[in-house]
């Protein structure tokens, strides 16, 4: 299974906080974003190797604009490598929803306090969907994606919502989200699935 975060968006470059927007202001590749998602193609390429009998793949991606630019052009980036790669959108995969928060600056965050008694992953920040709660619904997707399981199971996502199915995959619990595992925007993050 191969999970690829979306390559640097105009919002990732301006330092504002994206989550789920979507709409007529909603953040799309930029010039870098779109190379390291060609990049990314590339990389995927050479880890599938070349196609043996089944030369199709379904890229599964959230439904957010610049995952689905990500995922065009990485489907284009695997055909001189003999793939065929068609794209499907999945509201399950998008990024964690952060309500207000959504639009504003990095700069402008400041620390806030976790209430008492409670866990930083299970707050939901502006409204928004906590990290328990993307935890939750990547695995509702993930759950029946495992057992169908393609040949090749490739997710171009966010990085929350990757962290999340990292944790799932792994069968942690929301509270054990990796976050120093890098992630960069374009990356390709390779985890194999034991029967």
């Amino acid at each position: 299974m191969h999970l690829i975060r979306h390559g640097e968006s105009t919002w990732n470059r301006d330092g504002l906080l994206q989550g789920a927007h979507r709409g007529v202001s909603e953040a799309v590749l930029t010039d870098e974003g779109r190379a390291a998602a060609a990049r990314a193609g590339l990389a995927l390429g050479a880890r599938l190797g070349p196609p043996g009998g089944h030369r199709a793949l379904s890229l599964w991606t959230s439904d957010l604009m610049r995952t689905l630019q990500t995922a065009e052009i990485i489907s284009v980036a695997l055909r001189p490598s003999g793939w065929s790669a068609s794209v499907r959108d999945e509201p399950g995969l998008r990024e964690q929803a952060l309500g207000e928060l959504e639009g504003e600056t990095t700069a402008s965050l400041r620390p806030l306090t976790v209430p008492e008694g409670e866990h930083i992953s299970e707050i939901r920040w502006g409204g928004g969907e906590s990290m328990q709660d993307v935890f939750e619904r990547v695995g509702d997707w993930f759950a029946p994606a495992l057992i169908e399981q393609p040949e090749h199971l490739i997710v171009i996502s966010h990085e929350h919502a990757i962290r999340a199915s990292l944790a799932w995959l792994r069968s942690h619990s929301h509270r054990d989200i990796d976050w120093d595992e890098p992630l960069a925007p374009g990356s390709v993050t390779t985890f194999d699935v034991v029967d």
